[in-house]
């Protein structure tokens, strides 16, 4: 049979878990309404005793599940300043090979 100190350290354990007592129980091997039961003991024996604030518990974590790349869309054209003097604005959803042959292109001719 467990202790008391034993049973203080299983509560203790559980609430720091962030699970439920059905799912604590269930992963420990203990019934929910023995949480319960000894969580309720402890805080009525020990309610002359400081309980532990929040700022001294361990920090809780959740999981975190990234759902889609948020990455800025670019809605300005990006400006080309060639050598030339010529000027080429590419609109987002370009095609990089037509901008290729474009660029080659403009880059060859001579200021108008």
């Amino acid at each position: 049979m467990a202790t008391r100190a034993e049973w203080a350290e299983r509560v203790d354990r559980w609430e720091r878990s962030g699970l439920s007592a059905e799912q604590f129980g269930r992963r420990e091997g203990y019934k929910p309404t023995q949480l319960y039961w000894w969580r309720w003991k402890l805080r009525a024996d020990g309610a002359s005793q400081p309980s532990a604030s929040p700022s001294t518990r361990a920090p809780r974590f959740l999981p975190v599940h990234v759902v889609a790349d948020v990455s800025p869309v670019v809605t300005e054209p990006i400006e080309i300043a060639l050598p030339n003097g010529r000027v080429v604005r590419v609109r987002p959803g370009f095609d990089p090979a037509t901008l290729e042959r474009v660029l080659a292109l403009v880059a060859e001719e001579t200021p108008c």
